[in-house]
C-alpha cells in the first residue's frame, strides 16, 4: 500500500487542472480568509469548465490563487475537499507531488 504525506511544497497547487469548488469548500474558506461567501466567490473563483459549478481561479502562471508568495497552500486548513483526496483518490499524470 502506497502512503503519501503532504510534504506541503506546493507543487500540486502549480499544475494545471480545476479545483471544483462544493458549497461546504466555500463556506469554509471565506470563513478561513475573513470574507463573506459573495466575497470570496467574487475573488478568488472562475466558472469551471463543465459550466456547472465553481472552480479556484488561477494565477496568471497557472497556479492557484490562494498559493502564497513563499510557495505554500495559504488556506492549508481550510483548503477544499479535492485537495483534501489528492493524491489518495485522484492523481494528475506526471504531476511532481505525486510518488511514482
Amino acid at each position: 500500500m502506497e502512503t503519501f504525506a503532504c510534504q506541503r511544497c506546493g507543487a500540486c497547487c502549480r499544475w494545471g487542472g480545476h479545483v471544483l469548488l462544493t458549497a461546504a469548500d466555500i463556506t469554509a474558506l471565506a470563513r478561513h480568509l475573513g470574507l463573506t461567501e459573495d466575497e470570496f466567490v467574487q475573488r478568488h473563483t472562475v466558472l469551471a469548465a463543465n459550466r456547472a459549478q465553481l472552480s479556484l481561479a488561477d494565477r496568471p502562471d497557472g497556479a492557484c490563487c490562494l498559493l502564497g508568495p513563499d510557495q505554500a497552500c495559504r488556506v492549508y486548513a481550510a483548503r477544499p475537499q479535492q485537495c483534501r483526496a489528492f493524491p489518495h483518490t485522484w492523481r494528475v499524470a506526471g504531476c511532481p507531488a505525486v510518488p511514482r
